[in-house]
């Protein structure tokens, strides 16, 4: 078997476009590009999302977060109860100095 019959039956296959595959590292690129575009579409969703959320927080008012509690506190007043008696010990706690 001479250098160039072992050249010739391990050269990489034409891909057809004119250019040898690489092989492994042609299918890493592609599979590279593919998880770069999922990020890309995730990054934008939570983007998306977290101006959004932003957007609501900017809106909301003092009045917005007192209704809310107390909501909150009408359909869980077992919990709200214990909001209250943790935050009344840890404001006591530092307002005791």
């Amino acid at each position: 078997m001479s250098s160039d019959s072992f050249a010739e039956e391990h050269r990489p296959a034409d891909q057809g476009n004119g250019s040898p595959c690489a092989g492994p590292a042609a299918e890493a690129l592609r599979r590279a590009k593919a998880e770069l575009r999922v990020a890309q579409d995730f990054y934008h969703d939570v983007r998306r999302r977290a101006s959004e959320q932003i957007e609501a927080v900017r809106k909301t008012t003092v009045g917005d977060l007192l209704d809310g509690a107390m909501v909150f506190v009408k359909r869980h007043p077992g919990s709200g109860l214990f909001i209250a008696a943790a935050a009344g010990f840890f404001l006591g706690r530092t307002l005791k100095r």
